[in-house]
Parts: C-alpha cells; structure tokens; sequence
C-alpha cells in the first residue's frame, strides 16, 4: 500500500511542487511583514494580516489539493465551463448593477469580500482551452476561430474595465491573446485587430485622467515625484535601500505608509528592502523555474486541450509576475497588479493556486500515461 501511494506521488512534479509551496510560504511572511505596520496604524489590530492571510492560505490550500487530484479533463466538459463561465459573467455585471457590491477608493471589484476579476482570468484560461481545442479545425477561420474568441475576450474585458479595473482587464487581454497565438491562430487576423485596439486603449486612458497621469510620470518619473510618481519613487527607495543582503525581515521602513500597499502592489519593494538582492534574485529565480517548467508540462501534456490549458496557466503567472515586477522597478507604467502567490488577496491566492494544481494535475496525467 506505501509503495503503491509512493509510486502515485513521485508521479507529480515534485521539484515544481515543492517551489509553489515555498513561495507561498515566503509570500505568507512577507505579507505579514509589510503588513505589519498598515495592521496596527489603519485596522487597529497587529494580528490582522496573520490571521487574514492564515484563513487565505488554508482555502488556497485545499483548492490547490482538490485541483492536483481531480482529472484535468474534467474542465473539458461543454455543460461545466459554460456554467462556470455563465456564473462569472452574471458576478461581473452583478458588480456594475448592485447595491450590495464593496466599493473601495473608487473601484466596485468586491462582492462579499470576493472579486470575481480573479474568477475570470481563470475562466478565460479554462474557456479558450476547451473551446478552442473543441474548434482545432477553426482556428484559421477569421469569423469561426478568431473573431468569435476575440468578441468573448472583449465582453470580459469590458466588464472588468467599468469596475473600473483596467490593469487587470488589460492582464486578462494578454493572457486571451497569447493563447489566441499558441493556439495557431493566423498572425494577420491578431496583428490586425491591434490596430482598432491601440487605439481604444488610448481612449479609456483619457477618458480617466489619473490614467494619464501615471503615464506621464512613468515617461518622466523626476517631474511629480509627490503625485503620480510617488508610488514607484519610493519603491525604488525601499529596493536601494536593501542593498545586497537587506536591512533584515521586518526591519523596512518603507511599510511604515512611505509605500502604499506594501502588503499587495508593491510587496515586491518590500521583499527587496528588507532581503536585500539576495531575497528578490531567489523569488525571480522561483518565476522563472516555474513558468520553465509550465511549457515543458504543456508541451508533454498528453493531448492537446491540456497543451491549451498548462499554457494558459503559465502565460498567467508568467505575464503577472513581469508587470508586477515591472511596476515595482518603474518598467511600467503604476498599476494595481498582485505579485502571484506573495501578494496579499485571498481571491487572487485561491484562483492562483487552484490552477497551480491543475498544472500539477497534468504533469500527473503526462507521466500516469507514459508520455514521459
């Protein structure tokens, strides 16, 4: 019996699995850390990132479990991804139209404390692995393959923009279109449609002058370092300030309200300042192996809707992770973008880790199956 359940677990990727895991477990301290402060100073309680982000964990815990367990294939069923995508749709516009939805500084994403933008970059992933490996033959089709993924894509987006929520509606754009490309798609029909693209995006930038703000401050972070470019201004400071080793776990003094949200946009800075490089060349290091070993688990996936759908997952964290960075080093322009599995969000933790473990499920099926 041992052996037979030995047998079972050396068939996942267990160099993969043990990665997640210590990312999730430094992310859980490092929360705590850059939380630290805002817990005491803005909910009177210095607890309250430990006990948040322990309930987070658990949940994200079992989803994770429940993921690694269940046959990926499941998520190929026509009647579970449409109910699964019908719900997400219906919690999206229930967001613009209800009373009851949490708005906060200025953004309705909550619902009870949930946001159902995270449900729906994982919808988008599920959706577009089944639907088009169900379609294979379309995929070239302009009106069939490309224009029919293309208009589901932009009602998604659309609804996660009115939030508003425009960083991750525009991660949500990225992660539909990379597996627009992998999925064959012809080049001429993507290339094309950036056009009338472009173009929109510079228009909802306007139309939200704040937008405009962080872009201008991105192009010339020197001009308004106490408006628009004091985020990354002093995250900046917080990552120079860790140097090579770090000023020590617990010790920054960026968290103490210079950087806000340490404990979510910008935990990045946090990480740096108080681990020094040492810490944040580990963390890369942790993204890099994971999204390596995503395409090598897509590329052995034993039929072609888990080649769809490992893809999806690791373009997901790959794409979070580079723009999360990316707005902490001032390489793009200052958007709310969680780190995956370090920032602070239950939602974003859950549906995270719940498709680490179905990428874990595949690399099962992959080796379960011979195919490795």
């Amino acid at each position: 019996m041992l052996k037979r359940i030995k047998e079972e677990v050396y068939k996942y990727d267990l160099l993969l699995l043990a990665i997640i895991l210590s990312v999730v477990i430094f992310g859980s301290i490092m929360v705590i850390s850059a939380g630290s402060y805002i817990a005491v100073e803005r909910f009177g309680n210095e607890n309250f990132f430990v006990t948040n982000q322990v309930k987070n964990v658990l949940v994200a815990f079992i989803a994770f479990l429940t993921a690694m367990v269940i046959n990926y294939r499941v998520y190929n069923s026509k009647y579970l991804i449409y109910f699964i995508s019908a719900v997400t749709f219906l919690a999206l516009v229930y967001l613009l139209i209800s009373n009851h939805a949490q708005n906060i500084k200025g953004a309705t994403r909550w619902i009870f404390g949930f946001q159902p933008s995270e449900v729906a970059k994982n919808m988008i992933i599920f959706f577009f692995a089944f639907s088009l490996n169900k379609m294979r033959s379309e995929t070239e089709n302009f009106i069939k393959g490309y224009l029919y993924h293309f208009g589901i894509l932009s009602v998604v987006v659309a609804l996660v923009v009115a939030q508003p929520a425009f960083s991750t509606s525009m991660m949500i754009f990225l992660i539909g279109y990379s597996m627009f490309y992998i999925s064959g798609m012809k080049m001429k029909h993507l290339a094309s449609s950036m056009i009338l693209i472009i173009p929109v995006l510079i228009l909802v930038a306007i139309f939200q002058p704040y937008r405009t703000e962080r872009i201008k401050s991105f192009f010339n972070p020197s001009e308004n370092i106490g408006g628009s470019g004091y985020q990354v201004h002093q995250s900046l400071i917080g990552l120079g300030n860790g140097g090579i080793t770090g000023s020590g776990l617990g010790e920054s003094r960026q968290k103490e309200m210079y950087l806000p949200e340490p404990h979510n946009d910008f935990i990045f800075s946090i990480i740096g300042d108080e681990l020094g490089f040492i810490g944040t060349f580990m963390l890369v290091l942790a993204y890099i192996i994971i999204t390596i070993k995503g395409f090598i688990i897509a590329s052995r996936a034993p039929d072609y809707f888990g080649f769809l759908l490992a893809s999806g997952i690791t373009f997901s964290i790959f794409i979070y992770s580079v723009f999360n960075m990316g707005i902490t080093l001032g390489l793009v322009p200052p958007t709310g973008l969680p780190l995956p599995m370090v920032s602070y969000g239950g939602t974003s933790l859950i549906m995270t880790m719940f498709s680490m473990g179905v990428l874990l499920n595949i690399s099962y099926k992959s080796r379960s199956e011979g195919l490795v």
